[in-house]
């Protein structure tokens, strides 16, 4: 599997979604349903196998910040009409890309990508726990358990 390299449609539980702003990188594209992490300045940024990020969650909505500086959440009175941010919901179960070994449900689902899980990674970015499998080369995990 590979990073997104466009807006992905991905499978997911029926949940309440808990919708989380946030600012975007200057210079990054995160597209709709992607993994969406922070980094050590907390801009959000795709999800990757790099240290010091941290998994907050799924894209709600697609942002294209390429041409744009790093974001600010604004000053406006409703964090949701700032510029430059990104909605991520961090809640429910969500069907992902898996590569390398097989999970069991209950293991440790590591970012990749911001399209892929496996159960072991270098950086042991977790995004939630696998709980099931899902269409072939797919499991679902869930990134309330992180």
């Amino acid at each position: 599997m590979s990073a997104l390299t466009a807006d992905a449609s991905r499978m997911h539980s029926v949940h309440q979604p808990q919708f989380l702003p946030l600012p975007v990188k200057g210079g990054i594209r995160i597209f709709l349903n992607a993994i969406t992490c922070t980094d050590a300045n907390g801009f959000a940024v795709p999800g990757a196998n790099t240290a010091g990020l941290r998994p907050q969650g799924v894209s709600w909505k697609p942002f294209n910040n390429t041409a744009g500086s790093d974001g600010t959440l604004g000053n406006t009175f409703n964090s949701f009409g700032a510029t430059r941010y990104v909605e991520v919901d961090t809640k429910g179960e969500w069907e992902f890309a898996l590569t390398g070994a097989v999970p069991k449900p209950g293991d440790p689902a590591f970012i990749v990508d911001d399209n892929t899980v496996a159960t072991a990674t270098t950086n042991s970015i977790q995004i939630g726990k696998f709980t099931r499998p899902a269409s072939p080369g797919k499991w679902f995990v869930d990134i309330d358990r992180r």
